[in-house]
């Protein structure tokens, strides 16, 4: 029976001696502010002193977004060490309480427009010759939310060529060791020229430049008095109603001239492989530029579909 109560007592020794040695007292002097950068607290943040491995890494909680503080007691700290069984030994200085602030600061939307403005820029199309420059408004947004950076690369995250009107745009920012997308609504103005009439124009005549004036006009307005722009889209066409002077042209206004009407002589010019003839033809429809009319060829008398190249010209490819 002794020998057995001798034993006891020397294993309770031994777990004593070894507990004491894994624990030992040490002190925790904690800090009043300290600053954070990562997302995480451990202990040893907001200690002033070295502290033992086995407690150092001891996670406290989230510091919070860039900019945010928070406090954290002697007592959140007690509890933390007692939930994780390393409280044996320890010893408190310093504060109650310690301030944990997490470094950063909200983004200034502001700061970044001429950094954005530049990355936007070749991406803006060149204005028409003679026509005002084109220029463009940014709308940002209210708040962008926290970094820990202040110095990004600011870039298009999918660079396309702006287009008159409003665009969707996002922006992205690279730092060193974070990346940030955020939308922005680019305004782009260009100018196009729309056609004012300078006489009245009767249905079914002709268009030329000579008959309108010309202004240049905002294309990135809501509202506009015409859907019609540019000299280039006069060519080849005629008016589909009477046009009165100080009427602006639409599209509406427009219907393709025909250069060939119907019986009609045209020259057939007929490819085939690299030979090509032309023989005479009489045209069965009236045909614009571009169009395929059916025509009778006056050597074969058949018909054949051909289509129109020039006034009184069609091709047909064999």
């Amino acid at each position: 029976m002794k020998a057995l109560v001798s034993t006891v007592v020397m294993i309770l020794s031994v777990g004593a001696a070894v507990s004491g040695a894994m624990a030992g007292p040490w002190v925790f002097a904690m800090a009043d502010t300290v600053f954070i950068s990562g997302n995480e607290i451990r202990l040893s943040d907001l200690s002033k002193n070295n502290l033992p491995p086995s407690v150092a890494d001891l996670y406290l909680g989230n510091s919070g977004s860039p900019g945010a503080t928070r406090k954290i007691s002697r007592r959140n700290v007690l509890r933390q060490l007692v939930t994780a069984g390393k409280a044996s030994g320890v010893s408190f200085r310093g504060p109650n309480q310690c301030v944990i602030v997490r470094i950063g600061n909200n983004l200034d939307p502001n700061s970044l427009r001429p950094a954005i403005r530049r990355a936007l820029q070749p991406f803006v199309p060149a204005a028409q010759t003679g026509a005002p420059a084109t220029w463009f408004e940014l709308e940002l947004p209210k708040k962008l939310g926290a970094s820990e950076e202040c110095d990004f690369e600011v870039s298009l995250a999918n660079p396309l060529r702006l287009e008159p009107g409003r665009n969707h745009v996002s922006i992205q920012l690279e730092g060193a060791t974070e990346n940030l997308n955020f939308p922005v609504t680019v305004i782009l103005h260009q100018f196009s020229e729309s056609a004012r009439a300078i006489m009245k124009i009767p249905r079914g005549e002709s268009l030329v430049p000579k008959l309108f004036k010309w202004e240049w006009t905002d294309l990135a307005v809501k509202k506009q008095k015409t859907d019609f722009f540019g000299k280039a889209g006069l060519f080849g066409v005629s008016s589909s109603r009477t046009i009165n002077p100080g009427d602006y042209l639409r599209h509406s206004d427009l219907k393709t001239t025909p250069v060939v009407l119907s019986g009609d002589s045209v020259e057939l010019l007929i490819e085939k492989g690299a030979v090509s003839v032309s023989v005479r033809a009489t045209a069965r429809q009236e045909g614009s530029i571009g169009q395929t009319i059916p025509v009778r060829n006056e050597l074969t008398k058949r018909l054949v579909n051909a289509r129109v190249v020039a006034a009184g010209v069609v091709k047909w490819r064999n």
